[in-house]
Order: C-alpha cells, then sequence, then structure tokens
C-alpha cells in the first residue's frame, strides 16, 4: 500500500461526543471523503468521513469526523487514513491539542470564519444525522442554526394530520415552493422532508409570499412546542419565527383546511399533486366513493370481525377503467392491502344496476361480471380495542377515497349469513373457504366467549349430594320424547346414586321441564335441568352440562341411545378401572335391526371416520374383547370429568357437528389418555338426525370449512390416514 503524506494544519480537534471527534483545518491536497482510520499501526481501526472545499492555490479547507468506541481515551498521535480503495495510506501529522468542549469549534468559526459555519453545519447535518444524534450533537446543531440563521417570516397555522404528518402555514421571503428539508426547533430539533406550496398574500411585501407545508412523518410533533423553523435558501440558512397567537387546527380540521388551499397553491406539477394526494388521503369518518367523477363504485355487503383475530370482507368494486391501483383496509394499528389475496366473485346484480348509469356508459362489457370481493384480513393482538375500519382506495390520479367499515361480531347469525352466501358451484370455492371463510371461522372458534347471564341449574326429583356418576343427557333440538331413555334409567340399580343432567339448548329446558319434573318424582331421579341458550347443537348443549355436573366421573349419553337390558354401566366401570389408566370407554352400538352401527373408530381422515363392522350383523362381534380403539363414540361413553376438562371439551372452531366428536377424542388422547371399546356391551342407537333442523345450506358449505379446518389441525391424519402417531 503506498503512503502519502501530505502538509495539513489541524486547527481545531474537539470531541463531539464520546464516540466521535471533529477536525478542522487545511490541507495541501483533497483526501477520500470516506473510509477508515487508525492512530497507530495495528490499532483499532474507526470510520472516517471528510468533506474539502477551496482555500487558495495550494491548500484546501476540510472538516473531518472520525468515529471511534471510547475515543476520548486516544492520545494526541499521528492519524492514518484509507479510503475505501485502499490503494492508498495518508499519514496526517499528529493531533496536538484535543478540546473537550464542543462549543469551542462554534465559538472559533463564529469569530475568524463565518463563512465556513454554513459548510461545516451542512457535513455534520448530513453525517451525525445518520446515526441519530446524541442529545450533546443535537445541542450543538441547534447552537450552529441559531447563530448563523436569518430571520425570514413567520409560521402561523399548525395542524396534525394523522397518519401523514404536520400541516404548518405561514409566510417567507424566501422559503421555495418544492420538496424541502425543515429543522425543527422544540426541546431538541428534528430534521423532516417536507412538500411546500406557496400562495399569493395581499397583506405581504410583494417579495414575500405565503407558504403552506406538510412535514412528513411528524404527526406526532408536539405542536405548540415548537420554538422555531428553519430552512436552507439561495442565501444560506433563514428560520420563520412562530406567531405569538398561532392557530392549532384540530386533528380533524387538519386535512380538510389543507383540501381548502390547494385551489390557491402554485408550484411545480409534482409538488401540487403530492399535496393533493395529502388532502385525500386521510379517513375523515365518512364515505367518499359517491363523489368521485371517476368510474368507480363500492359497496360492501357483510364485514364480520374476530377483535385481535381478523375481519373478513365481502362487498364489489366496479372499476371498469381500472382506475383504483390497490385497496387497504385500515383501521389504529392496521394496515392491510387486500385486493392482492382477496378471491373474486361473479355479480351480475351491480353490472345490471349500473348498465344505465351514464358514468359508466360503454365501459361494462356484458358477461365480464366479477365484481364481488372476499377477503379476510389478519390483524395483531393488540387491535382487539380498536374497532374502526375503513377501506382506502389509492386511485390513479394519485389520490385517494373512503369507505367506512361498519363490522359485526363473529357470532353464530354472521357466520351463517357468510356460509349461505357462498356459491359451492364456484371453482374458486375451496379457495375461499381455505384462505378466507376457514381462517374466520376458526378465528371465531378460539375467540374468549363473551360473558353472559349464568342461568342456575334446576333441580328436581331427589337431591343426591355427592353423586358417584353425572349422566349428561345433550337436547338441542325439538325433542320432547326422553321419558323412554330416563324410564329405563330408572329400572336399572347401576344408576342408583347418580345424577342425570339435561342440558337442554335453545328454548328446549320450557318445553321438558314441566315433564322433568313429573318423570324425577314419579322415578325418584336426581335430575338437574341446565338450560343452554346459546347451545346450537349437542355437543355445545352437552359440553355445559359437564361443566355443571356434580360428580367426578360422567357418562355421556345421547336420548337417541336406548339400553337393551340392565346392568350394562357397571360392566363399562370394571372395565375402565381394569385398564390401568384414564380412558374414554364406549359399548358396541346397534341399529334397530340389530346391525352395527358403532364398534370402535379405527382409522380417521378428513374423508372418513367410520367404525369398523358398520352395517355389519352382530354376529361378528362373538368372541371380541375390550380393545383400544383410534375414537370412542361421544353417543355413549364413560370417561373422567378431569379427562374431559383437561382435553379442552369440544371444540368451537367447527361450523357443525361431524368432527366434533372425532377431533375431542384426537385432544383426548393427544393429552395421553385413551379410547376403548368394550364389544361385550350392547346399546340400540336410533338412526334419526336433528328433528327440527332441515340440512340448510350454510351447513353444506360449513362441512367444507369443517373439513379443511380438521385437515389444518390435525395434518398428520391427512397425510397417514392414521392415528398411530397422535397416541402417547
Amino acid at each position: 500500500m503506498k503512503e502519502i503524506t501530505p502538509k495539513a494544519d489541524i486547527q481545531i480537534a474537539v470531541l463531539v461526543d464520546e464516540k466521535t471527534l471533529l477536525l478542522f483545518g487545511w490541507i495541501d491536497r483533497a483526501l477520500p471523503t470516506s473510509g477508515t482510520a487508525s492512530f497507530s499501526e495495528g490499532s483499532a481501526a474507526g470510520s472516517y468521513d471528510g468533506h474539502f472545499w477551496h482555500r487558495d492555490e495550494v491548500s484546501q479547507w476540510f472538516v473531518a469526523l472520525l468515529r471511534f468506541d471510547n475515543i476520548a481515551q486516544i492520545r494526541p498521535q499521528r492519524l492514518s487514513i484509507t479510503g475505501a480503495d485502499r490503494d492508498t495510506r495518508y499519514a496526517i501529522p499528529a493531533i496536538q491539542n484535543i478540546k473537550i468542549n464542543p462549543w469551542t469549534l462554534l465559538s472559533t468559526l463564529k469569530e475568524d470564519m463565518p463563512e465556513a459555519m454554513p459548510v461545516v453545519f451542512d457535513f455534520l447535518h448530513e453525517k451525525l444525522g445518520e446515526a441519530g444524534p446524541s442529545e450533546r450533537v443535537t445541542r450543538l446543531m441547534l447552537a450552529f442554526l441559531q447563530a448563523m440563521a436569518q430571520p425570514d417570516g413567520f409560521a402561523e397555522i399548525f395542524g396534525c394530520m394523522t397518519g401523514l404528518g404536520a400541516l404548518v402555514q405561514g409566510w417567507s421571503f424566501s422559503l421555495a415552493a418544492g420538496e424541502r428539508d425543515l429543522i425543527v426547533e422544540t426541546d431538541g430539533c428534528l430534521t423532516f422532508p417536507s412538500t411546500v406550496g406557496s400562495f399569493e398574500r395581499s397583506d405581504l411585501p410583494s417579495t414575500a409570499r405565503g407558504v403552506l407545508g406538510v412535514l412528513h412523518g411528524a404527526d406526532t410533533l408536539d405542536l405548540p412546542a415548537i420554538r422555531r423553523i428553519y430552512h436552507k435558501a439561495a442565501k444560506g440558512w433563514c428560520y420563520l419565527e412562530i406567531f405569538e397567537n398561532r392557530t392549532l387546527l384540530t386533528d380533524r380540521s387538519a386535512v380538510p383546511h389543507l383540501r381548502a388551499m390547494l385551489p390557491t397553491l402554485t408550484g411545480e406539477p409534482a409538488v401540487l399533486r403530492a399535496l393533493k394526494r395529502l388532502s385525500n388521503a386521510q379517513y375523515e369518518g365518512f364515505e367518499t366513493i359517491s363523489r368521485l367523477e371517476l368510474p368507480v363504485r363500492v359497496g360492501l355487503d357483510t364485514a364480520v370481525r374476530v377483535p385481535g383475530a381478523g375481519t373478513l370482507v365481502t362487498g364489489w368494486v366496479l372499476d371498469p377503467d381500472r382506475h383504483v391501483s390497490a385497496i387497504t383496509l385500515k383501521g389504529i394499528g392496521l394496515s392491510a392491502r387486500i385486493d392482492q389475496d382477496w378471491c373474486r366473485t361473479n355479480r351480475r346484480d351491480v353490472s345490471e344496476a349500473f348498465a344505465a348509469d351514464a358514468l359508466f356508459a360503454g365501459k361494462i362489457v356484458p358477461g365480464q361480471d366479477a365484481h364481488g370481493f372476499l377477503a379476510f384480513v389478519p390483524e395483531p393482538a393488540a387491535c382487539a380495542d380498536q374497532p374502526e375500519r375503513y377501506l382506502e382506495l389509492s386511485l390513479s390520479d394519485d389520490s385517494c377515497a373512503f369507505v367506512p367499515v361498519p363490522t359485526s361480531r363473529a357470532g353464530t347469525p354472521a357466520l351463517r349469513r357468510l356460509l349461505s352466501a357462498v356459491n359451492l358451484n364456484d371453482p374458486a370455492a375451496e379457495t375461499i373457504i381455505s384462505r378466507h371463510i376457514g381462517p374466520l371461522v376458526q378465528a371465531a372458534g378460539r375467540a374468549p366467549v363473551a360473558s353472559e347471564i349464568t342461568v342456575p341449574a334446576y333441580a328436581m326429583g331427589v337431591l343426591q349430594a355427592a353423586p358417584r356418576l353425572s349422566v349428561v343427557i345433550p337436547v338441542a333440538d325439538g325433542r320432547d320424547d326422553i321419558d323412554v331413555v330416563l324410564a329405563k334409567l330408572a329400572v336399572d340399580r347401576d344408576f342408583d346414586g347418580t345424577e342425570i343432567v339435561i342440558a337442554a339448548g335453545a328454548a328446549a329446558h320450557e318445553r321438558l321441564s314441566p315433564s322433568l319434573r313429573r318423570y324425577a318424582d314419579f322415578y325418584g331421579l336426581s335430575i338437574r335441568l341446565i338450560p343452554c341458550p346459546h347451545a346450537h347443537d349437542a355437543y355445545q348443549a352437552m359440553d355445559e352440562g359437564v361443566r355443571h355436573a356434580a360428580s367426578d366421573m360422567l357418562l355421556l349419553l345421547s336420548p337417541s341411545v336406548l339400553p337393551t337390558a340392565a346392568g350394562w354401566l357397571s360392566k363399562l366401570e370394571r372395565a375402565c378401572k381394569a385398564f390401568g389408566r384414564t380412558a374414554m370407554l364406549s359399548p358396541t352400538l346397534l341399529y334397530e335391526d340389530y346391525s352395527i352401527r358403532f364398534a370402535g373408530i379405527q382409522r380417521i381422515s378428513a374423508d372418513s371416520a367410520v367404525s369398523q363392522y358398520a352395517g355389519y350383523s352382530r354376529d361378528w362381534l362373538k368372541g371380541r374383547e375390550i380393545a383400544t380403539v383410534q375414537a370412542a363414540s361421544t353417543d355413549c361413553a364413560l370417561l373422567p370429568r378431569a379427562a374431559f376438562l383437561e382435553a379442552g371439551g369440544f371444540s368451537r372452531d367447527f361450523v357443525g357437528s361431524d368432527y366434533k366428536g372425532v377431533d375431542f377424542c384426537l385432544k383426548l388422547r393427544a393429552a395421553g389418555h385413551a379410547c376403548l371399546w368394550l364389544p361385550t356391551v350392547e346399546l340400540i342407537a336410533l338412526d334419526e338426525g336433528p328433528r327440527d333442523q332441515a340440512q340448510e345450506y350454510w351447513l353444506q358449505t360449513g362441512s367444507l370449512v369443517d373439513r379443511w379446518g380438521f385437515e389444518r389441525k390435525w395434518p398428520r391424519l391427512h397425510s397417514t390416514h392414521t392415528l398411530g402417531s397422535v397416541d402417547r
């Protein structure tokens, strides 16, 4: 490496802060403007930045910054500087004296070389601002500005434009329209890139003009704390004083003020377009699409939100000339484009509605009706308490338009409406479910249940203070003939000392209450009626019933299951005890013709979870003994209450009930428990569906959602079609 020893005189060496040394002086040649520096051979290297300008025919003035860790501990000695090309090393004469006080630089330049002050300041402003100035640097920069800047006008009006910046309006002699860096003095000093326009004012001298600027990124600036605003003009650094009776606009009035000033502003077209874009870029709480002169219209059908999880938005966008460049769902703490991942749907009704509209005349092509959209937008958990949502449409003329998005809670009615709106014949139906509907349904299922008024349980018949077993019977349809089940239990001595928990969904408790009271008194049963007004299927009702059960052991029993003989419960209990660890045990369930309905499930996938031997004659069960299975039957199952609660009960993130029983068994086994089937105990399970619920369209859509959710929840099942890997 070539070494050069230039002639130089370091007139000022001053510590700017604990890591930065500033040098000022002259040198007989210009050095590289950046590189590395060291104070001795083999010592740690620091960074170097320099700036040079003309002094006389044989020398250059220079200002340089050296950055070293603990630079204050370095003794004055010879300095080596190497440029970025590393071909040449420059040996600078030893630094004789390092000043501790950085204001030494300012006072020396002010007295001896005032013409160098703007050059040194510009260099410091550029280089020290990159890494975030320290408090000492900030004070030094302000001292420079206060010493050299000249008064140039007043700032009179201030306003905060949330998300856009700060608005400043006043007048100036030399602040020209355009893109400018403005330095704001408060307790410190901050630099903001700004867009400035100017306008005529009859109350000013002919050489002055009104100015209006938007300081980008300054929307959190403390406007009343501003003392001066500095800008660089052709004549040097200048400042705007703050008018004593300044006006502070509210958050909601700053943008309308900018919009009202636009017709008066002058400047380069790009500057005026930028200010126009800003004037239309803030949501002010109301819809602005309808006032557009462009052929663009938007309509919302529904917006369903799970706070802290996400929002599903459906609607349509009519934009035949493609003026819309982006559509973003926004709110406090949320900004997400929906047009990059949405699903488009055909909306012929929209095409027909605007066919006669003059704004869209000749623009809507027959048969091209994909105006609808559906989009699920996840949101951070921190957004849970921020309900306001709106759509921002970015347009081709650099303006924006807005549509409020009022959201509803993702309760059962809202989800059913969404499911009913999905066209199962649409080729994109599976994509709609996997990207949008499915995530919303799962998020709704995982969301905490809103606190509701607790409905007391109603005790009937014989009071059992400490029942040895709780029989949980869910009633979530129009059924009122559970008297046969109760009679079967009443005559079986296995059920002495047990309680019967009737979990009645919807309004079933009012219908069942009189008859249950009669049965309890007649048979001498201990019955507890649990109203479950928000239960929409047997699993939700059963889940609530379990949480009201008084015993540590549970018997889940569907009202469609009928015992064929007494003594079957004791056989289940003995089998459970003999197994040696906690388990969910189900008997064999038979159809009314004594063919097999349930004999343990050995194989599960999203496509199928059918019991082995289903439909076979009961003769196939001869000689079989208790066996571990992949899933038991929730229609009749004996298990500990603690195991049920440890597994989390029945999942709420399924629309229908097809997967809830198998999912519960998977969760139970994942928690370390087993599922058993006892072939030697047989009960009749009537083959009937819900009595007051037809196969509505939303259930068909819901079954696709549930299949997607099940595959996503248990991916190993989807890949292996077996549950061997789930057992622990």
